[in-house]
Order: C-alpha cells, then structure tokens, then sequence
C-alpha cells in the first residue's frame, strides 16, 4: 500500500514539472503554483504537514532559498503556517491575510475568515482617466492589473489595481504567472522596492455596472462592497489604486 506522504510527493513533482513545462515562470513561483494545486485539490488538507523544506529542495531539484522563499509567499496570503522547529502545515482555518487587500473577509454564516482559493489575472495598459486619476492623480499611462477571484465559500470577487506607469517601468516585463496566488503589494516591494508605508481606503455599497458584472463573473445587479485602496511611499506620494467588488449577502467586510 502506498502511503500518503509518498503520494503527495508524486504528485508535488508532476505539478511542479507541469508548471515549469508549460508556464515559463520562475522556479520558486512554480513551487509555490504546485504547493497552492495540492492544497486546491485536497491532497494537502486543512492542518496537514508540507514536506520538509530539504526534502521539497530534493524532490524538485530547487535550492533550499528558492523553496522558503515560495513558503514564505504562501505564508503572506494565510495559505500556510511556519513555526520554527515544527515544520509547514496548511492553516486549519480559511483564513485569509489582511495585507493582501488591506482587509479581510470572514464567511456571513460562521464568522470564519475567507480564504482564496483560486485567482485569475490579467495585465494591460491605459492611457484613459477613471476613478484611479482622482486617487493617483493625472499621468500619461496606467498599468491595470485585474484580478478575479474564487473564494472558498464559492463566491465571485474583482479587484482592479493601477500603477502609473512611471513609477513601475518594470512591471510590464513580468511574467504573469509570477503574481498568481502572491501578494502583489508584497511583490511591488521585493520586487520593484517600492516601499509602501501607508494605505487609505474607503468602504461603500453599490450594484456594479455590467461590464464588471461580465468581467469578474458577479451576481447581477445585487448590492456589493466596493472598496477604493490607495498606497503610499515613504514621501506620501500614491502609488497605486486598487479597487475590490464582493457580494455584500455572502461576507463580512474586517479592517
């Protein structure tokens, strides 16, 4: 009979390989997409131990630096717990960090805090004025980064996020897998060293229009919590906005 670490181990491997086959992202953003697939797919459950960081460097043929690095992604977004001399588990509750988006969900019915568990991204330019140009100010382009989200309980979220295009040139060469399932605010700190010491929201109910309704796959005209985000540097400047749609009837909203 084969036992369950030796199953899991196979199949960490074969969705590491798959990623690193068909993605083209980097090696601990790979670790950290086969990891989030075990967990999605219940062969990691709630409390359940991940496999010793040397042993997942051996099985994956990554550094010991690449794959803490991953745990450490995954330990940002509440996906896992890290104690020193006790290992990595997956979180027992569904809890979901609060420097993702600034807030937290809890579920309606139990109180318990959300988890995501699945989040599709997509990248683009715009040189249009909206709703961001009032929080970030005028600027001649925008990266837009838009992201739908799957939440445990099975509820539809969106978030929009824009960044002047000036102040993260860069951005526009990263690969896009590489901000699935992370904390983007993070990223934008690691990553590009934008240091973000402040964030400003602003809570309010609406019934969103129909575009977004399509684009985040939303319960059609009911009320939602609209969110308006926007960080700053260390001199005060914004440095992006972010905006989060979320069914009112189905969560909590906690600062």
């Amino acid at each position: 009979m084969t036992s369950k670490p030796s199953i899991l181990n196979k199949i960490l491997v074969s969705e590491f390989n798959s990623i690193i086959q068909t993605e083209g992202c980097t090696k601990r953003t790979a670790v950290r997409l086969a990891l989030v697939n075990c967990i999605n797919k219940s062969v990691l459950k709630p409390g359940e131990y991940l496999p010793s960081e040397i042993l997942m460097g051996q099985l994956l043929n990554v550094s010991l630096g690449t794959v803490q690095v991953a745990l450490g992604q995954l330990q940002d977004i509440g996906l896992i717990e890290r104690r020193r001399g006790d290992g990595s588990r997956v979180s027992k509750s569904e809890s979901f960090e609060d420097s993702i988006w600034h807030f937290r969900f809890s579920s309606v019915e139990t109180g318990s805090p959300i988890r995501m568990i699945n989040s599709e991204l997509d990248i683009t330019k715009t040189s249009d004025s909206g709703y961001w140009s009032r929080f970030l100010g005028k600027h001649k382009e925008y990266f837009c980064v838009s992201r739908k989200v799957l939440m445990l309980n099975k509820v539809n979220a969106g978030a929009k996020m824009f960044i002047p295009i000036e102040i993260a040139p860069d951005f526009n060469e990263i690969n896009i897998n590489e901000l699935n399932m992370l904390n983007i605010r993070s990223f934008l700190e690691d990553k590009l060293k934008l240091k973000i010491i402040e964030c400003k929201s602003k809570v309010s109910v609406c019934i969103p229009d129909k575009p977004e309704d399509n684009e985040f796959n939303l319960v059609d005209r009911t009320p939602h919590f609209k969110i308006d985000a926007t960080a700053f540097s260390v001199e005060k400047n914004p440095i992006y906005h972010q905006r989060v749609l979320v069914p009112v009837s189905d969560v909590n909203l906690e600062f």
